[in-house]
């Protein structure tokens, strides 16, 4: 948890909303006493995981493969709608 001044806060203003984008939590300062928390908003995904998510769990499997993922990446990408 980074934390930060007011002076500060308003100097780096978008380099803090960056770390909060990378999940970070930042606290704000008045003299040196914490004034305000500012928490990563977690975006919804819809309920689908992300192909990198299949792979990771398809590789804690004992016997999977590559193969198994990219079998895996064609029956999802089949299932997507098509773009115009």
């Amino acid at each position: 948890m980074a934390t930060y001044s007011i002076r500060e806060f308003e100097a780096r203003v978008s380099e803090i909303l960056r770390s909060l984008d990378d999940g970070e939590d930042v606290v704000i300062t008045r003299r040196g006493e914490p004034c305000g928390r500012l928490t990563p908003v977690h975006r919804p995904t819809g309920g689908k995981p992300s192909l990198s998510t299949l792979r990771g769990k398809l590789t804690e499997l004992p016997d999977a493969s590559y193969e198994d993922f990219l079998n895996v990446k064609t029956l999802w990408e089949a299932r997507l709608p098509s773009k115009p």
